[in-house]
């Protein structure tokens, strides 16, 4: 019973020094924090706590979900005659059953048809991937009718978003792009990762300076969610969207955002948005 319940516990014991870790490096990257006035020094102290209290629950529910890369995960639109699909696209080694809370917020928050991407390798290029989230959003399309698809990217996931609106991937299908905790300018932790797509998120990369310079299709709008107690974008602003609006949050961590309610409503919000109306896209 005492090792059963060892592995059970597992996901927690191995978080704890990733996560401890990733605050320190945090911390002594980016030092200072922005955002209007601060709280008390007992609120802030807590909120700390909390903060990374939760993203060491979070780490370790990606830990138990990352051997289900292969979870489908999506839901059928709560009323007839949607014209927009929402596809939420996993950050790294994340899938499906990760971010199938959000998805399911989303899903009550929205009406929508919801397809959460199930990625077919954790470490490829950014190309790769992006094609093979293409693939997938297509065929979701065809399924449920839908013209038009509203992109929400968690972490690399923003960055696979703003890929897929690119004129020569999806372009005209997609309507709108949300972003969390994406390193639309790279992150310091990706220099000691491995897999190409890593090196993509790099800062000043290649590919992240040709991404940041070609401006969003003229359709399309983009919004970024970011934290300023990010632990893994690091420093947080480089999780700042170079296009559209930023909301900043406080004592919300890299992990804690997908599986924060808080999210769910503000990402809701930024795609019921009031929006000029577009001709329905060329299939």
């Amino acid at each position: 019973m005492g090792i059963v319940l060892l592995i059970l516990l597992s996901p927690l014991w191995l978080a704890l020094p990733f996560v401890g870790l990733t605050f320190a490096l945090a911390a002594w990257v980016f030092p200072g924090t922005s955002g209007g006035s601060r709280a008390r020094p007992a609120a802030q102290a807590l909120g700390l706590f909390a903060c990374v209290l939760m993203e060491w629950l979070a780490t370790a529910w990606v830990m138990v979900a990352f051997p289900w890369r292969g979870f489908r995960y999506a839901i059928p639109a709560a009323g007839a005659g949607r014209r927009t699909a929402l596809v939420v696209i996993p950050g790294l080694c994340e899938n499906a059953l990760t971010l199938s809370i959000l998805a399911r917020r989303l899903s009550r928050r929205t009406g929508a048809p919801v397809l959460v991407i199930t990625p077919r390798r954790y470490f490829d290029s950014l190309e790769n991937l992006a094609a093979a989230c293409r693939q997938q959003i297509e065929a979701f399309l065809r399924e449920t009718g839908c013209t038009r698809a509203d992109l929400v990217g968690h972490s690399m996931g923003g960055i696979l978003a703003r890929l897929l609106s690119q004129p020569a991937q999806l372009g005209e299908r997609v309507r709108s792009i949300v972003t969390v905790a994406s390193p639309h300018l790279g992150s310091a932790l990706s220099a000691v990762g491995i897999g190409r797509n890593l090196r993509q998120m790099r800062r000043g990369s290649a590919f992240l300076e040709s991404l940041n310079a070609q401006p969003p299709p003229e359709s399309v709008r983009i919004a970024g969610i970011c934290s300023i107690h990010d632990n893994l974008v690091l420093p947080w602003n480089c999780a700042l969207s170079p296009h559209g609006e930023n909301l900043l949050l406080r004592f919300r961590a890299h992990l804690t955002l997908i599986l924060s309610a808080e999210v769910a409503d503000r990402v809701a919000e930024r795609l019921a948005a009031p929006r000029r109306t577009l001709a329905p896209p060329k299939l």
